[in-house]
């Protein structure tokens, strides 16, 4: 069974691919402050995992968009603003 989502699904999708911007931030942090320099391939092993990790992120939000688009969701302005997408 296919899971219905609404738009503070798809809403909290979005944020969670911004948290990479953050792990990045304290990925470069730590690369640059921290008294114990990381090895090359501490640095590598971090890097790769956030990456994995920002692709799962991307995955889970494509899906939730794409079955939202597959349930017409988004299908009339009524829809949006009874949704709360409506920018005005």
């Amino acid at each position: 069974m296919t899971q219905k989502y609404e738009s503070p699904d798809l809403e909290g999708a979005i944020m969670e691919v911004w948290h990479t911007k953050d792990d990045l931030d304290l990925i470069s942090e730590r690369i640059l402050d921290d008294p114990k320099p990381m090895t090359e391939d501490e640095i590598a092993n971090v890097l790769i995992g956030l990456s994995e990790l920002h692709e799962t992120r991307c995955k889970k939000l494509f899906n939730i968009f794409e079955t939202m688009v597959y349930e017409n969701c988004f299908n009339n302005k009524a829809d949006f603003i009874s949704r709360g997408l409506n920018d005005g």
